[in-house]
């Protein structure tokens, strides 16, 4: 069967704009890992207490420290090695939504 392409509207937009039906349903829900990771776990952590290791004079913005230590806390609950956790990263939706 013949369906036209979707075409891209917005490289900004969220993930979920290209996802139909079942997939975005399972994306979008609340119960779904991903999204109670984000919630509980990666939304919870207090910067703050990362600040006096680093220079307000020196250096480049980083990654926010909240995303470092969530993806630092998946690596290990899931006992990978830093390549596939830079790999699902890179190319797993899921993982990243998190």
């Amino acid at each position: 069967m013949f369906q036209k392409s979707i075409v891209q509207e917005d490289m900004f937009k969220p993930a979920s704009w290209v996802m139909e039906g079942r997939t975005r349903k399972l994306y979008e829900d609340e119960c779904g890992w991903h999204n109670q990771f984000r919630l509980q776990v990666t939304n919870k952590i207090n910067e703050g207490l990362f600040k006096p290791p680093f220079s307000a004079e020196n250096g480049a913005p980083a990654a926010p420290i909240r995303v470092l230590v969530g993806m630092m806390i998946l690596k290990e609950g899931q006992g990978i090695s830093d390549e596939s956790l830079f790999e699902r990263a890179r190319f797993n939706m899921l993982t990243r939504s998190g």
